[in-house]
């Protein structure tokens, strides 16, 4: 079958798909979602004619993508909690193609369900125990002897309803008949309705006969249902499709995706995925998500690092599975040691940067060792710990791992394998991006001036500031980025010319709202300040002008703001400077 739209079929020639497992369920798809009362509605629809939207195929034809990725049956009964999982069909040395749904699974399943399957949902007032007494099955039907009047807002035309044996039972004694749906599929004759009717009571009865018909009609033979077919036998290709047709209500990322082929083969990742991402969460409140995990495990174990499901073979998977005890506590305590080292969330502005200190901690098996004293007592651990912290630094003031990452983590890990079990090699990543224009870690003058041109508002002025503030609790209190003179004075163009000349205005406007002028201030203390003067605010609560960094003999009023800000600027540059420094022996 070539690639495109194809001829519509019935709903029908689909469920009958479905029974001979020509369509099938990729990996990537979630489970069965739908309620009762969607399904109900989707029926209704279709006895209507309203169009239901295309779906999309995906002809498999290549046997190395039969072999390597798993594929499930749809959903023939649902059960609540306990028959919600799809089975996995094996499709290794299957012969000829097999179609894959990427979008229409929940249609698809609903309409098999509605008219071959059962719904089983838990009694009110019944207990979670597995059994029919407490999920008995129901199955849709159609009452066909009365004429509808919708007795909701929902606008319906047809009364279909999921029901129970023992309910149709007691329905029909009232004057009701309800029709299950899935006999229509032997009645696509009209001689074999007009029989049925008249087997039932209901021959004389001509809106049964027309209901019958039109139920008939629609699934059997009238409604089609199109589809398009994408042959191409790329599951990365596929997948992005899926991603931006996908017909779940939430969009997924193709890291989503790749965690739905992970745990197609291992059925924990997700769970276990979950556990360490709150164990994480436990120091510095540090947020990682699946996809920090999922390129950590790429930079361990494949020499292809990109986002490719391709990368997540079968041997991929199986080191994941057998050494995921050892990448828990690499990661793990690679977060400790951050937190230690006294960074916070907050504090920590590009997580990828972690996934090469990740990558040292499990090569060097370190992860036993890297959070206990003796890691920051012996003399060579400090030079690797202050060298760590170091390198983590310069990445974030450089920005090195902003945009597109994956070809600075193979330089790094190269670099880190090619070393051994030595020291942290820093010499040796900085020296190796020099020549990069955009990722180096050079640190110079002109840098630094550079960073102190940044404004409030910029996302990286509460990392820089937090490198000044070391010993603040970021994990258990709220900081402001706070104007050290506030802005509303410089906001006051009458005030400003009363005390300043033009040429120091216009110097005071190039300054005042750059780093020079800012701090971190706890919430409670930012809203005591609002826009009282510097002077009298730090007099009245005895703050001595080192915590703003500049020198005693400097003056803190308005007026000597062009003195306070370039003294101030020249001591946080020497301080960061120093910095570096005292983390590079």
């Amino acid at each position: 079958m070539v690639k495109g739209f194809q001829k519509p079929i019935t709903i029908r020639e689909a469920i009958e798909n479905i029974d001979k497992n020509e369509y099938l369920l990729p990996a990537i798809q979630r489970k069965f979602v739908w309620k009762p009362k969607q399904i109900e509605l989707l029926f209704d629809s279709i006895m209507r004619e309203y169009p239901i939207n295309s779906l999309m195929m995906w002809e498999i034809t290549s046997d190395k993508i039969k072999e390597d990725y798993k594929f499930y049956s749809f959903l023939r009964t649902f059960k609540q909690r306990y028959g919600e999982m799809n089975e996995a069909l094996g499709t290794r040395g299957r012969t000829g193609s097999f179609y894959a749904v990427i979008d229409g699974q929940q249609r698809l399943n609903s309409l098999y369900i509605g008219i071959k399957g059962t719904y089983a949902e838990k009694l009110p007032r019944k207990h979670w125990t597995n059994s029919e007494d407490n999920f008995p099955p129901m199955k849709l039907y159609l009452e066909i002897k009365n004429i509808y009047t919708s007795d909701s807002e929902i606008d319906k035309q047809y009364n279909f309803k999921f029901l129970r044996k023992d309910q149709v039972k007691e329905f029909n004694k009232k004057s009701q008949f309800w029709f299950e749906v899935g006999k229509i599929l032997t009645l696509s004759k009209s001689r074999d309705q007009l029989l049925y009717l008249q087997k039932i009571g209901l021959g004389d009865n001509e809106h049964s006969a027309i209901l019958l018909k039109r139920l008939s009609s629609v699934l059997n033979k009238d409604t089609e249902l199109t589809y398009y077919v994408e042959d191409e036998q790329n599951l990365d290709k596929v997948l992005d499709i899926f991603i931006r047709t996908n017909d779940g209500g939430t969009k997924l990322t193709f890291s989503d995706l790749l965690m739905s082929v992970l745990t197609a083969n291992w059925p924990d990742a997700r769970e276990k995925f979950n556990r360490l991402i709150q164990e994480v969460y436990s120091y510095g409140d540090f947020t990682i998500s699946s996809d920090l995990i999922l390129k950590t495990t790429l930079v361990l174990f494949s020499n292809d690092i990109k986002n490719r499901v391709k990368n997540f073979d079968n041997d991929t998977v199986n080191k994941i599975i057998k050494n995921w005890d050892s990448i828990r506590k690499s990661i793990l305590s690679t977060f400790k040691m951050f937190y230690c080292m006294g960074f916070r969330n907050k504090t920590f502005p590009a997580k990828s940067a972690a996934i090469p200190i990740i990558l040292y901690v499990y090569d060097n098996k370190m992860y036993n060792d890297i959070v206990k004293n003796k890691f920051f007592e012996n003399k060579s651990a400090i030079s690797t710990n202050q060298k760590i912290k170091k390198w983590l630094l310069l990445a974030f003031l450089k920005h090195v791992f902003s945009g597109q990452t994956d070809s600075v983590l193979k330089d790094i890990r190269h670099i880190i394998r090619k070393n051994g079990d030595q020291d942290f090699p820093i010499e040796k990543i900085i020296d190796s991006s020099k020549n990069n224009p955009t990722k180096n870690y050079s640190f110079d003058s002109e840098i630094v001036d550079g960073l102190f041109q940044t404004t409030y508002g910029n996302p990286d002025v509460f990392f820089i500031l937090s490198l000044y503030y070391p010993e603040l609790d970021y994990f258990n209190q709220d900081f402001h980025i706070d104007h050290i003179h506030p802005k509303d004075k410089f906001l006051d163009e009458k005030y400003m010319k009363s005390i300043f000349s033009e040429d120091t205005i216009q110097w005071i406007n190039d300054n005042w709202n750059c780093l020079g002028n800012l701090e971190l201030l706890n919430g409670e203390k930012n809203e005591s300040k609002k826009d009282k003067p510097l002077k009298s605010w730090s007099e009245e609560n005895k703050i001595p002008n080192s915590f703003f960094f500049v020198d005693d003999d400097i003056s803190l009023r308005l007026e000597d703001f062009k003195e306070f800000y370039s003294n101030r600027v020249a001591n946080m540059k020497q301080r960061l400077f120093d910095l570096l420094d005292n983390n590079t022996r």
